[in-house]
């Protein structure tokens, strides 16, 4: 019996220890295609890029029967078409579009990378997130979003203030620096 209760005791301190300890990948990469921009539509450009779950593909636009280039990340975000906007400007997944199930919103994005971005620094360690691309490749539009089309920064930073909310509201002493 005092076996069992020393064994459930460690069982529960390492279950405490592994809840403070940073999410398991240190590293996360992910990519997302965006949907064509106006000046692109109006010139007829072919989209050369396909994902299929965690892979990306990339079709020589000059050899169309070359095998694809392939690439497989963390996340590789389909965000190219398969949504329809909705009241106040609320892009949402169609599906009733041939790409509406893999269609991937702003939402899916923050759970996937900014959630355990938040986890950690709320647990004392540093955390950085950035977003890399040429010009015009929709680094804003997933990290800030426009409207009611919150990015990353405006997801986090609501559950950041809801977190020390929720947490003064428990009796919890909080302190930043």
């Amino acid at each position: 019996m005092v076996r069992d209760n020393m064994e459930s005791r460690q069982q529960e301190q390492l279950k405490a220890m592994r809840n403070r300890m940073p999410d398991v990948e240190n590293v996360k990469v992910a990519v997302r295609v965006r949907p064509f921009s106006q000046r692109e539509s109006q010139r007829n450009a072919r989209n050369i890029i396909s994902m299929y779950q965690k892979t990306t593909f990339l079709n020589n636009p000059d050899v169309p029967n070359e095998e694809p280039k392939k690439f497989t990340f963390d996340y590789s975000y389909w965000s190219h078409d398969g949504y329809r906007e909705k009241e106040k400007g609320l892009i949402v997944r169609d599906p009733n579009h041939p790409n509406g199930d893999k269609y991937c919103d702003q939402l899916t994005v923050y759970n996937d990378l900014g959630k355990g971005v938040l986890h950690n620094a709320w647990e004392g360690y540093n955390s950085t997130l950035f977003a890399y691309g040429q010009t015009s490749s929709g680094k804003s539009w997933s990290i800030v979003g426009y409207g009611v089309n919150k990015g990353i920064v405006p997801m986090f930073c609501e559950d950041l203030f809801k977190n020390i909310a929720d947490s003064k509201a428990a009796g919890e002493r909080i302190e930043f620096e």
